[in-house]
């Protein structure tokens, strides 16, 4: 969207210009700033922010393009000003799920799926090479944030031990792989697994079961439950978000502006996170 546009459908004015003047322009220090501009800018504006002193920093997920990116970013924050935008911990669903968890006395386990559409990302052209080549981390982190979080492991993953692990095929834009599956536990008191095939159909979704019932988001933005000892499989009754508003958006900006996020993941702990995910995608980038 250029500056012009963006002021006439939002009314506001936008600045223009080196990314430097820009910022030195604007007094930011002590200021709460959202990033989200393209994916493959996301470091270099915070790390800009980060040297004009702003006092908290909300940036789209993944918050780099690959772990190289994610790693320069980082070390450069050492007082975790950075918390990093999933916004579906914040959906109604999410929300009501773990609600559900924690009254059952927590997971037992977490399947999630993260499989891709190739044709339909291909089809939109606004992704440059960089961006489709680290896709997982562009957009599969979502789901595998969401499972994880509902999973309650450590902010970090450092409670997460990987069992196994294991690719297969390749997409001319992303050859690392287009079928992926992996298995592990957490804390060595639940398990997880994961699996994707983006050649074939899928979409999102995430399970968890506790020692009362299966729940299951697919999509994730809706939760269903199976029983125990039941075979039938029912909705969950929750509140929905505004008519308008992207959902889970408003709540997270709320937690960011005012709890300093901390329902979202610092910029050290994402990488952490990432690494454990590049392990489950058999890549070390």
């Amino acid at each position: 969207m250029s500056a012009r546009r963006f002021e006439a459908e939002i009314g506001v004015p936008a600045g223009t210009g080196p990314l430097r003047d820009q910022i030195n322009a604007t007094d930011v220090t002590g200021a709460h700033v959202i990033v989200a501009v393209n994916l493959n800018q996301l470091s270099d504006v915070c790390a800009a922010l980060l040297e004009a002193r702003a006092h908290a920093i909300l940036v789209e997920k993944p918050g780099g393009v690959d772990l190289a990116d994610m790693q320069g970013l980082a070390v450069r924050d050492l007082q975790d000003r950075i918390r990093v935008a999933y916004n579906r911990r914040f959906l109604k669903s999410t929300q009501k799920a773990g609600e559900i968890i924690a009254l059952d006395g927590g997971p037992q386990s977490i399947h999630f799926e993260f499989t891709e559409l190739p044709d339909r990302i291909e089809a939109l052209d606004v992704h440059p090479p960089e961006v489709l080549a680290n896709l997982p981390y562009a957009n599969s982190s979502h789901v595998f944030d969401m499972a994880f979080y509902l999973g309650q492991a450590a902010d970090d993953l450092s409670d997460v031990s990987i069992s196994g692990a294991v690719r297969q095929g390749s997409i001319p834009w992303h050859r690392d792989g287009s079928r992926f599956a992996s298995c592990g536990t957490i804390a060595e008191r639940s398990l997880y697994t994961c699996f994707a095939d983006w050649r074939s159909g899928g979409n999102w979704s995430v399970e968890v079961t506790t020692a009362n019932r299966r729940l299951r988001l697919r999509p994730l933005e809706t939760l269903t439950q199976q029983m125990r000892e039941t075979f039938a499989v029912g909705s969950v009754d929750f509140d929905q978000d505004p008519d308008g508003l992207k959902p889970g958006l408003p709540d997270m900006v709320t937690d960011f502006i005012y709890h300093g996020g901390r329902q979202l993941p610092s910029m050290r702990a994402q990488l952490a996170r990432m690494k454990i995910f590049a392990q489950m995608l058999c890549r070390d980038h």
